[in-house]
């Protein structure tokens, strides 16, 4: 059986977030939705995904806000962002961020084999904690 992958998708416009959810459950992942950034959050914070796919344009947090408060708190966990009309300064700022951000979509540009295809990649990615892990098994005692 393939691997599952977590994703959380977190966007204020549901029609959005429904399809997402729709066409990667169909394949290898397992997604979970917050209409908000305190609920993304929360989310983030009890439970482990692979990715999170961040609508930029919500209220009353934004997704910078969102994504400024993954990187203070050290969540570990890789990003996307989603910008609707007139996103691209919120999407510079958030790919400036120190690298937290790895990939840009606007909404309504991107197919959704584009979409799935990228943020798989991301999902495939090993994060620095579990990595850690890893090699502290092989760690000697001096």
């Amino acid at each position: 059986m393939a691997q599952k992958y977590n994703l959380l998708v977190i966007d204020d416009e549901q029609p959005i977030m429904d399809e997402i959810k729709s066409y990667f459950e169909k394949r290898d992942f397992t997604v979970t939705t917050a209409l908000s950034g305190e609920e993304g959050l929360d989310k983030l914070r009890h439970q482990a995904f692979d990715v999170a796919l961040i609508d930029l344009c919500m209220t009353p947090m934004s997704g910078l806000e969102v994504i400024e408060t993954i990187n203070a708190e050290l969540i570990p966990v890789s990003i996307a962002i989603l910008t609707g009309h007139g996103g691209e300064k919120e999407a510079i700022a958030a790919l400036n961020m120190g690298g937290i951000v790895h990939a840009w979509f606007a909404k309504g540009k991107y197919g959704m084999d584009e979409l799935y295809q990228r943020v798989k990649r991301l999902a495939q990615v090993i994060p620095d904690d579990k990595l850690d892990d890893f090699f502290s098994m092989f760690e000697t005692a001096a």
